[in-house]
This record gives structure tokens, sequence and C-alpha cells, in this order.
């Protein structure tokens, strides 16, 4: 299967947070890896810009950062085609001044990083080497870019806890899925990219639904040079 990150494109929400929470309260805040039960937790509300249509996607202000925001309609869809990675909690809504209910925040639970293919995919790598001396008041960095691979989940975890200092940084360049993966739906959490990723039949039928207002599919096997550059591949596809 051929699968897309989901890239929400302006539908940003904003918060307002509510002065009845109190100290003690539990409070949902960004997606994380460990897993817990958040049906007891509070979440500030969420602005949407007001007049026009409600849409299907939103992203979540700051304080929620790598959840999403999902109508009731795209989450029925989402959940059509794989049920059990993602739970879905409600989410207060805000358009104008009045309370808009039907939306529902997004708490992954299962993360598919096993079915990322490493041998193909490709990551950036950008290492620092501090140079300067102690005396100096201004630290300075040699600094070295590569595109590097690894073996498997393992070899990737290893790397990270055994060969990279607190200022290097490796993010996902080329992601590639497995051959046989049955999901439409993924949630990579320790690889990246941390959007909604989905398969092509997933993205297909948001767009026959007319659920793809305001996203857009990026491929996740492109880099994002090779889409969003100059000349990149993403004009063939959005203006």
């Amino acid at each position: 299967m051929n699968y897309f990150e989901v890239h929400i494109i302006g539908n940003v929400c904003k918060i307002q947070y509510n002065s009845d929470f109190k100290d003690e309260d539990l409070i949902m805040g960004s997606q994380e890896r460990e897993v817990k039960d958040l049906s007891t937790y509070k979440i500030h509300s969420q602005i949407l810009k007001a007049g026009g249509k409600f849409l299907d996607f939103y992203r979540p202000s700051s304080n929620l950062s790598m959840r999403v925001i999902v109508s009731t309609k795209a989450k029925s869809l989402i959940e059509s085609f794989r049920k059990d990675n993602i739970r879905y909690y409600p989410c207060p809504v805000i358009r104008g001044k009045e309370p808009v209910k039907g939306f529902w925040i997004t708490d992954k639970v299962i993360f598919d990083d096993e079915w990322v293919d490493f041998r193909k995919s490709e990551f950036f790598f950008r290492k620092r080497k501090l140079i300067s001396e102690e005396s100096q008041p201004r630290a300075r960095y040699e600094v070295t870019e590569q595109i590097i691979q690894f073996k498997n989940l393992n070899d990737f975890i290893n790397f990270r806890e055994k060969e990279m200092w607190h200022m290097d940084e490796r993010s996902p360049y080329k992601i590639f899925i497995k051959e046989g993966c049955p999901y439409h739906i993924l949630s990579i959490h320790i690889t990246g990219p941390r959007y909604l990723i989905v398969s092509e039949e997933l993205k297909n039928e948001l767009q026959k639904q007319k659920m793809d207002k305001g996203i857009e599919f990026k491929p996740l096997e492109i880099s994002d040079e090779e889409w969003y550059g100059p000349n990149g591949l993403r004009k063939q596809f959005y203006k």
C-alpha cells in the first residue's frame, strides 16, 4: 500500500482557557508515548474561526500538539478502516461565542514503528561537535549533515542512545512502510513523522466524501525537499 501524511493547512484552533478548572484537575496536553486513560482529563476549549462551513479536520492549539480534532463523520470513517490504535475524546469547541458539539480529539494508543521499512527509509542527521574552549564566552560547534539509514528499529533506538549527543538532530527524510502492512491508518511516534498517516484507499475515500477541505496528503516516501522545494512535486497537486 502507498501511505500519505495528513497535513492540516490553515485549520488551526486557538485556546480558550477555562477559568473554572482547578489546580488539582488533570489537563490534557500534547500527545505522549505513554498510554493513559484520559477519560478524567479536562480539555481547554478550542476556538474555531467564525463563519464558513465546518470542516472535518482541525489542528488544535499548541498545548495539544501532535493531536488532531476530527468531526464525528471523520471519526466514523477512520474507525471503519481501523478501530484500535486511536482513542477519541469529546473536544470542547467554540465558534464565535457558541459551543459546538460533534468534535473529538485524538489520542494514539498503539504505535506502529515496527512497520517502518528501515532498510529503505532514510533519515536526516545533523551532528554538532563542540570546538570552542571553556574560556570562550560563546560556544562554537562544527556541524556536519548527512542522510543515514538503519537496519531495524532496535538499530534506530540504539543509535539515539549510544551515538547521539543532546545537541544532535535526527529527523525523518524518506519513510517507507513494509510490504504486507495490513493497516490503513498508522501511528508512528519513535521514528516520526508524527502526523496521521493514511493509506491511499483511505485518502481516496476522504476525497470522495469531500472531507479533505483544508488538508493535504504528502506521500510518505517523498522528502520535504522534493515535495516543497522550488520545483517540488506538491505543485502538481495543490496550488
